[in-house]
C-alpha cells in the first residue's frame, strides 16, 4: 500500500555517489522483456525513451589512441581500488550504519500520506497524533507493521544487488578516467604504490571510506550554512536578472499572441481565462501547491 522505503533507496543511491543512469541502462532491457500487457509495455517504452534521452545528455567522447594505450595500466589500478564485490560490501556497511537513521525517517508515515495513497485525498490539514495515525494505518492495512518490517529487511538486499550490477560499469568508467587524466609514467608510479601493502590498503579504503558515517556527519554539520546559502538564492537570482524586463502575463499579450498561444496549446481563450481565475482563487485560499507539493 505505502512504500516509504523508496526514499531510503534513493538516498542510498545518492550517498553511494555512483551513476544511477548506469543501473537504469542495465535494467531497461529486462523491463521491456517483463512487459506483458499494454500498460506495462507503455511504461517500458516511456522508460526506454527517457533512458535514450539521458544517454544522449551524458554522451562521452571516445578515448584517443594515446588514452586507449594507457587503458590497461588504468584498469590494473582500478581493479585494486574496486575489487570484485567491493561495492556490494560498501553498500552493506552503508545500509547498516549511515542508512539506519534514514530508514527510520522513511518509516514515519503521516496521515496525509496515508490518505493520499489510499483515497487519493490531496488536501488534509488536520494534525493526527501517533495513536490516531496508527489507527488509520491499521484500518487500511492490519499488517502494516509487519509489512514495513519486511520491506525494511529486504531493501538492503536489493541495494546490495544493485551495487553488484553497477560495479562493472563503475570500474569501466573509472579506468577510462584514469587513462584520460594520468600519463603512462604517472599510472606506472600509482600502480607501483598500490602494489605495496600500504598502497593496496589505501587503494581499497579510499573508495569505501566515502560511505563512512563521518562523511554524512560532516555534511550534516555544514547543513545550516548550506541552508543559509540556499535561502539567499532567490535574492541572488533577482539581482542577476534585475535589468531584464519582467516576464509577461497572459493579460499582457496582444490578440495575435493570444491566438498563437491557443494554437500551440489547443486551449481557447476562455479555457485559459477560466484556469487563471481558478488558480487565483486557489492561491488566495492557500491551496496552491508548488512543484514540491508545498
Amino acid at each position: 500500500m505505502i512504500r516509504p522505503h523508496l526514499f531510503a533507496a534513493t538516498a542510498a543511491l545518492t550517498l553511494a555517489t555512483v551513476p544511477a543512469v548506469s543501473v537504469a541502462q542495465d535494467t531497461s532491457e529486462e523491463t521491456v522483456e517483463l512487459a506483458d500487457d499494454g500498460e506495462a509495455s507503455s511504461e517500458a517504452d516511456e522508460m526506454e525513451q527517457m533512458l535514450s534521452g539521458l544517454s544522449e545528455m551524458f554522451a562521452v567522447e571516445p578515448l584517443t589512441a594515446d588514452q586507449e594505450a594507457r587503458l590497461p595500466l588504468a584498469q590494473n589500478i582500478i581493479a585494486k581500488m574496486i575489487p570484485d564485490g567491493s561495492m556490494a560490501e560498501m553498500m552493506e556497511k552503508m545500509m547498516g550504519r549511515t542508512m539506519g537513521p534514514l530508514m527510520e525517517m522513511a518509516g514515519e508515515i503521516s496521515a496525509k500520506t496515508i490518505l493520499k495513497e489510499t483515497l487519493g485525498v490531496d488536501s488534509f490539514d488536520r494534525v493526527l497524533d501517533e495513536e490516531q495515525t496508527s489507527t488509520l494505518l491499521s484500518t487500511f492495512d492490519p499488517n502494516w507493521k509487519e509489512r514495513q518490517k519486511r520491506e525494511a529487511a529486504v531493501m538492503p538486499q536489493i541495494m546490495v544487488s544493485m551495487m553488484g550490477i553497477m560495479e562493472p560499469a563503475m570500474r569501466k568508467a573509472m579506468s577510462e578516467l584514469y587513462a584520460i587524466n594520468f600519463t603512462s609514467s604517472e599510472l606506472t608510479e600509482i600502480d607501483a604504490f598500490f602494489s605495496t601493502d600500504a598502497g593496496a590498503n589505501f587503494a581499497r579504503k579510499s573508495f569505501t571510506m566515502a560511505s563512512d558515517p563521518r562523511v554524512m556527519a560532516a555534511s550534516m554539520e555544514a547543513m545550516p550554512q548550506m541552508m543559509g546559502a540556499i535561502a539567499n538564492i532567490e535574492q541572488t537570482i533577482a539581482e542577476a536578472t534585475a535589468d531584464l524586463p519582467e516576464a509577461r502575463s497572459y493579460a499582457d499579450l496582444s490578440a495575435d499572441e493570444r491566438e498563437l498561444v491557443s494554437k500551440v496549446t489547443g486551449l481557447s481563450a476562455e479555457d485559459i481565462e477560466n484556469a487563471q481565475s481558478e488558480f487565483a482563487e486557489e492561491w488566495e485560499y492557500g491551496t496552491v501547491e508548488d512543484a514540491d507539493g508545498n
